[in-house]
């Protein structure tokens, strides 16, 4: 079994992560995705003061730490790869989706007004994915 493991580092991805270590199957291949959306899709007006090479540079550490916290959570699980993309979270999750046979993403608690105004990652998976999601 394939599975494509979505992380953010946050509590409900690690906690997804633990879940995978505990309910799966010690030969499943488990792999890391954290997607970081660029800031300028935020603040246009930042663009003025982006620099796209720090920006880069500092978003690459960042997914270094998260991949680091995600293996932890793993609790010593073989992990194949570890994939960072820069862009719209659900769409460049749903195009790596199709390479596996599962994705497994952590649940967000976002107050009920932001929920219904921006929605969720793994709602939106759940309405575009074409392979099993499972949110923990």
């Amino acid at each position: 079994m394939r599975i494509l493991l979505a992380t953010d580092g946050s509590d409900g991805a690690l906690a997804a992560a633990s879940f995978v270590a505990s309910n799966f199957p010690e030969d499943a291949e488990i792999t890391l995705i954290t997607v970081l959306r660029n800031p300028t899709e935020y603040f246009p007006d930042a663009a003025i003061a982006y620099n796209e090479t720090v920006w880069r540079d500092e978003s690459a550490k960042y997914a270094q730490e998260v991949f680091a916290s995600t293996r932890r959570a793993l609790g010593g699980r073989a992990v194949a790869h570890e994939i960072f993309r820069e862009g719209v979270p659900h769409a460049v999750l749903t195009e790596a989706a199709k390479n596996y046979d599962l994705v497994v993403v952590g649940k967000r608690r976002k107050p009920s007004l932001a929920k219904l105004v921006l929605g969720s990652v793994s709602q939106q998976l759940a309405h575009y994915l074409t392979v099993p999601l499972l949110i923990v």
